[in-house]
């Protein structure tokens, strides 16, 4: 772990002038040394001087800020309502009227039926907090205004919250959380907080989990309120060593990393959901995210480290009063990463993406919370993605692809792609030991054509709860709409 002078004299490196504004020659000489260190490892590494049989390396050589940015993607007529991909013959189908949007990829977003299975999925529309039918696809709005969380596991509560206007970051602002009974239409506020984010709510609907940073600054330093642009997140800026702008990628990665090395003081806390009290249960400097309540263990939760993740230990995990504090992964090697973590199905297992070392080798990976065991799914440079997830049964996971300036700079990677486990058969089994890690391979197969979509708008994908559909959100036709498509081929 970095000592906190080191991340001091890293913070200090990186002052850097602000977007836009020329940097005079000492400044460009007392920061250029550290910047150029920090884009020679921002890609990429290069391939080592014996490149084993399996599995191949990832050769592609590292843009630049040199590079010409790639053509943004243009669509040119109507938005269709529902066709079969040409590329791969499966249907897709526009979910969403008029745009919207849907919640983050490990956010729960259906809801169960009467017989227990799920029948409704909630999104966001331009209408409001929205229903739709997952038999007739038929809208309803649920609530005019609001922003849409997640919904429970246990009944049909939708929970919602309302932010107090101002200039803060939305961060910073006062928010009041409510869930709304979807049958019944009954609201319910729950607590009103100062700052921070609720994230998830446990498997009994007892606790929300949520973090808060205190005096935190936006990532990118001139845009206060990166939710209201059409990417969900800032259009990252930042110069390189020899002034010229770098990409969209490189820039994101650069305000991370002074985000980082910042080290403002975090809490993650609880808030009952019965009587509204918020309780702090970790405090850190480190900068958290991904908070998320296990969808079966009311008490299970796991969160990360956030930053450049070549340099934290991202992967964490602990119970719902703060105890059981423990790491889920142990880096190995130089510049091996891991990070977009998620519960499996059953709440036994955390997936995750793991390169080893990053921009190489690639591989949705998972360990057992209780046993530990380990188990690592190989998978193709251009079929890795953004985000993974995992079918309801646990058989199968799919990625939402990425583009050439992204970590794997994948030539051909701009899918929706379904990954089905294959178990690599060693010659001997007997020789396995338990404690060792398990490897198998994913065979992938292509859902959607994505080469027309912006990835600065992440599609994190979703399975509906009869793993029927992969449910994402694009922009390939200019606007954000959330798509379905069927795993099943037409």
């Amino acid at each position: 772990m970095m000592t906190t002078s080191r991340r001091s004299a890293l913070k200090a490196l990186l002052a850097a002038p602000a977007v836009g504004v020329a940097a005079n020659a000492s400044t460009a000489g007392a920061s250029g040394a550290h910047a150029r260190q920090y884009l020679s490892t921002n890609g990429p590494l290069p391939p080592p001087g014996q490149v084993p049989a399996w599995p191949a390396p990832n050769t592609a050589p590292p843009s630049t800020q040199e590079t010409a940015p790639p053509p943004r993607p243009h669509w040119d007529g109507p938005v269709p309502a529902e066709w079969t991909d040409a590329k791969t013959g499966h249907r897709v189908r526009r979910v969403t009227p008029d745009g919207g949007g849907k919640p983050y990829f490990y956010k729960n977003m259906f809801l169960p039926g009467r017989d227990g299975r799920a029948d409704r999925m909630v999104i966001s529309t331009p209408q409001g907090i929205t229903l739709v039918d997952l038999m007739t696809w038929e809208h309803s709005v649920l609530v005019p205004e609001g922003d849409l969380m997640f919904t429970g596991r246990l009944g049909r509560n939708v929970y919602y919250s309302v932010t107090e206007t101002g200039d803060a970051q939305l961060m910073d602002r006062s928010k009041t959380l409510f869930s709304i009974d979807a049958e019944t239409r009954e609201v319910r506020r729950i607590a009103r907080i100062p700052n921070g984010n609720v994230n998830s709510v446990n498997a009994d609907e007892t606790l929300l989990l949520g973090f808060v940073a205190y005096d935190s600054q936006p990532l990118q330093p001139t845009v206060a309120d990166p939710r209201n642009r059409r990417f969900d997140q800032a259009e990252y800026e930042a110069n390189g060593p020899d002034g010229r702008p770098l990409n969209f990628a490189r820039a994101k990665g650069v305000r991370m990393l002074q985000r980082w090395a910042a080290r403002h003081p975090m809490e993650i806390f609880v808030i009952d959901i019965a009587t509204g009290e918020r309780r702090v249960i970790h405090k850190t400097n480190e900068w958290i995210g991904h908070t998320q309540f296990s969808p079966t263990d009311p008490q299970r939760l796991i969160f990360c480290h956030e930053g450049p993740w070549h340099r934290v230990d991202r992967m964490w995990t602990m119970k719902a009063d703060g105890t059981d504090l423990r790491k889920t992964h142990q880096r190995t090697m130089n510049f091996e990463i891991f990070g977009h973590e998620w519960f499996s199905p059953d709440g036994k297992q955390v997936h995750y993406d793991l390169q080893t070392p990053r921009g190489q080798v690639f591989w949705v990976a998972s360990v057992d919370l209780e046993t530990g065991k380990r188990v690592y799914r190989r998978v193709e440079q251009n079929d890795w993605s953004v985000h993974f997830n995992a079918s309801p049964d646990g058989k199968m996971f799919a990625g939402d692809g990425g583009d050439g300036d992204m970590v794997a700079h994948a030539p051909d990677g701009k899918w929706i792609v379904l990954l089905r486990p294959e178990p690599i058969v060693d010659g001997d089994p007997s020789s396995d030991n338990d404690d060792q890690i398990f490897v198998e391979y994913l065979r992938s197969e292509r859902l959607v054509d994505l080469s027309n979509h912006d990835y600065r708008l992440e599609p994190n994908l979703t399975f509906t709860p009869d793993g029927r559909w992969i449910v994402f959100v694009s922009n390939m036709h200019g606007p954000n709409h959330v798509y379905a498509v069927e795993v099943a081929r037409a």
